[in-house]
C-alpha cells in the first residue's frame, strides 16, 4: 500500500463514484485532501465524515476562476499541494453521430476538457512552489478506442489523453509527473446512465453485453480505480510518467 502521508490532494467530481473513493482512500493513506464537486453538500458531507484533513468545496470545473479558487482554498488550508486528480467529467448524451447537437458537444467539452485544463492552470504555481508533484487525470477506456453512440464523450477522453501527453513532455523536467487513469466501465452511476441511454428499460442487457467482453467477468469497482489513483500520487510512482494506467479487468486486452 503506497503511502501519502503528509501529502495534499486536491480532488474534483468528489461527491461519489471514483473521486469519492480516492478522497477515502488517499486520507487513510495520510493525505489531506480538498473534495470539489458541483454542489457543496456532498462533498461538505464527506469532508466531515473524515474529519480533520479534510475540506470539501463548491467547484465548477469549467470555471477558470472556481479552478483558481480551489487551489487558493487548499493552498490556505494545508499550506501545499502535491498532486492533484483532475476527475470530474460527463458522459453526455448517448445517440447517433449526427444527431448530436453542438450543445451536447459543447457541454460535455467544457467539464472533460476544458475542466482538466482549466485545473492545470490553476495547480501549476502551487506545484511548482512544493518542488513538483502528480497530475493524474480521469481519461477512460474511451480515451484510447471508439464506442458507437459515444462521439462526445470518446472525443473528450482522447482529447485528455493527447494533452496528458503534451504535459508531461514539458513538465516532467520540473518533477511535475501526469498520467490518465483509464477505467472500464465501472460499477457506478455513470455507466447506469449509459446502459439506460442505450437501451432505454433495458440497461441490464447492455450492462451484460459489457461484461460478457471483460476477461475478469466483471466490472471493476470505485475502489480499484482509487487505488490506482493513489498509487499514482505517490512516491512509489515517482518514475510513472506520460501513461495511460487501464483499470478495464482486461477489457483492451482483447
Amino acid at each position: 500500500m503506497s503511502s501519502l502521508e503528509g501529502k495534499v490532494i486536491i480532488i474534483t467530481g468528489g461527491a461519489g463514484g471514483i473521486g469519492e473513493a480516492t478522497a477515502r482512500m488517499a486520507h487513510t493513506r495520510g493525505a489531506s485532501v480538498v473534495i470539489t464537486d458541483l454542489e457543496a453538500g456532498p462533498v461538505e458531507a464527506i469532508a466531515a465524515s473524515l474529519g480533520e484533513r479534510a475540506l470539501g468545496l463548491k467547484v465548477d470545473v469549467s470555471s477558470r476562476e472556481d479552478n483558481q479558487k480551489m487551489v487558493a482554498a487548499a493552498v490556505k488550508a494545508f499550506g501545499r499541494v502535491d498532486a492533484v486528480f483532475l476527475n470530474a467529467g460527463i458522459e453526455g448524451q448517448v445517440g447517433p453521430f449526427d444527431s448530436r447537437s453542438d450543445q451536447a458537444w459543447q457541454s460535455v467539452f467544457n467539464v472533460n476538457v476544458h475542466g482538466v485544463r482549466f485545473g492545470v492552470e490553476a495547480a501549476l504555481p502551487a506545484l511548482r512552489e512544493a518542488g513538483g508533484g502528480s497530475i493524474v487525470i480521469t481519461s477512460s477506456i474511451a480515451g484510447v478506442r471508439g464506442a458507437a453512440g459515444l462521439s462526445p464523450y470518446v472525443s473528450s477522453k482522447h482529447a485528455v489523453v493527447g494533452m496528458m501527453r503534451c504535459l508531461a513532455a514539458e513538465l516532467g523536467p520540473e518533477n511535475i509527473r501526469v498520467n490518465t487513469l483509464n477505467p472500464g466501465p465501472v460499477d457506478n452511476r455513470m455507466m447506469r446512465s449509459i446502459e439506460d441511454q442505450a437501451n432505454p428499460g433495458h440497461g441490464e442487457e447492455v450492462q451484460a453485453m459489457f461484461t460478457s467482453r471483460i476477461p475478469l467477468g466483471r466490472y471493476v469497482t470505485n475502489d480499484e480505480c482509487a487505488a490506482m489513483a493513489c498509487l499514482l500520487f505517490s512516491n512509489d510512482a515517482a518514475g510513472f510518467n506520460g501513461n495511460c494506467y487501464m483499470v478495464d479487468g482486461g477489457y483492451c486486452a482483447q
